[in-house]
């Protein structure tokens, strides 16, 4: 049988990686600013392409020379993985994990290669550094990715690569260099070669993999929230009033009730002509904060335009929800007796009863209670009853 020669498997872990890198490099710059990490990858792979070419130079520069640059380049490739990784999540970089990575494995290959010469202390030693960087990458995957497809491969690509590194270690500690010698025959070896020149690209393709899932959801999100204030949209709205009915469906909660708020800040126009539209955004700003930290978590605050906010409230009857509104009240007297300029609002209250009543039904009907309160002097609570 014929075996898988080094030297071309090099080559061609070298021509894979380079390819991802330029990949990674060209979809860093089609990413927004706030998935992190790409480069870095990009940076692994390249640093990956040096470290193939070194290796491949062996036999005709010296050991000493070529083995030392060669590992410690491996090793930096695969924490630069880590440290993109650690970027993405939001994490900051292990640099001094990295460094002392990189030194420890210079320490080791020049000891076992000039002081005590020993090919098979070399190979454990090495699995060290790789080992750990690689169960770093699987925490941080454990603990912040999500259970979809994308992680699956991902960890599966991490965990094969943990796997084989470690595995390597231990056969060179008890089989000694017949076993673990790339340059020598055997089906152990060209499995290490083959798998070890497909790990790098691999790998980047899962880390590509959980970014493009990561942008998807956060493509969804912008394209379901106010980019001025961060609540929900009018379409991010609907979607929560869609769950939310869902959910008592699933429930058989057809007799509980939800109630809409339909909250307006009164003269808004005059804040922008007095102040500017720069301190008329930082009140819109404010305000929805203000709102938001009177709700509950399964409460769903949207801003319909302008200075309108729509407030969405599970499981509340009329009474409870004329208490939220006169608690967003309150909060607004406050801030405006301190940081905000002078402002008020005026808030209408809607109760769904009927489970099979629309969404555009329920708004009208709060929009009727706002009007009546803006009619009825402004700076006030209505509910559709009263205004009906």
């Amino acid at each position: 049988m014929k075996l898988l020669d080094p030297f071309s498997v090099v080559l061609m872990a070298a021509l894979m990686c380079a390819v991802m890198s330029a990949v990674l490099f060209g979809a860093r710059r089609g990413f927004p600013a706030e998935l992190r990490g790409l480069s870095h990858w990009g940076a692994a792979l390249a640093v990956q392409v040096l470290s193939a070419f070194c290796f491949a130079f062996r036999g005709t520069l010296p050991d000493a020379l070529v083995l030392p640059v060669a590992n410690v380049l491996f090793v930096f490739g695969n924490g630069l993985c880590m440290t993109g990784l650690q970027r993405f999540y939001g994490h900051a970089p292990g640099w001094r994990t990295l460094g002392g990575a990189c030194g420890f494995a210079l320490a080791g290959m020049l000891y076992y290669l000039l002081v005590d010469p020993d090919y098979a202390a070399r190979v454990a030693w090495m699995s060290m550094p790789i080992t750990l960087i690689n169960v770093t990458l699987l925490f941080l995957l454990v603990r912040n990715g999500r259970r979809k497809l994308a992680t699956l491969f991902f960890g599966s690509m991490i965990v094969v690569n943990t796997v084989l590194v470690a595995v390597r270690g231990v056969a060179a500690l008890t089989h000694g260099e017949a076993l673990v010698d790339v340059n020598q025959p055997g089906l152990f070896q060209s499995f290490y070669l083959a798998v070890t020149a497909l790990q790098p690209p691999l790998l980047a393709v899962g880390f590509l993999m959980v970014a493009y899932e990561r942008l998807r959801l956060l493509l969804e999100r912008r394209s379901a929230s106010d980019p001025l204030t961060g609540v929900l949209n009018r379409r991010g709205f609907g979607e929560a009033y869609a769950r939310e009915v869902a959910r008592m469906a699933r429930m058989r909660q057809q007799s509980r009730t939800l109630a809409l708020l339909s909250v307006d800040l009164d003269y808004f126009k005059k804040i922008n002509d007095r102040f500017g539209h720069a301190e008329g955004d930082r009140v819109l700003v404010s305000v929805a904060q203000m709102i938001g930290s009177a709700l509950r978590e399964s409460d769903a605050l949207a801003r319909f335009g302008g200075e309108e906010f729509i407030v969405l409230l599970p499981d509340t009857d009329g009474k409870r929800a004329i208490a939220v509104a006169q608690r967003v009240q309150r909060l607004l007297r406050e801030a405006c007796a301190g940081e905000l300029p002078s402002c008020t609002a005026s808030i209408g209250v809607a109760v769904q009863t009927d489970p099979d009543e629309s969404l555009d039904a329920l708004l009208c009907r709060a929009d009727e209670a706002l009007y009546r309160a803006k009619e009825n002097g402004r700076d006030r609570i209505e509910t559709w009853r009263e205004a009906a």
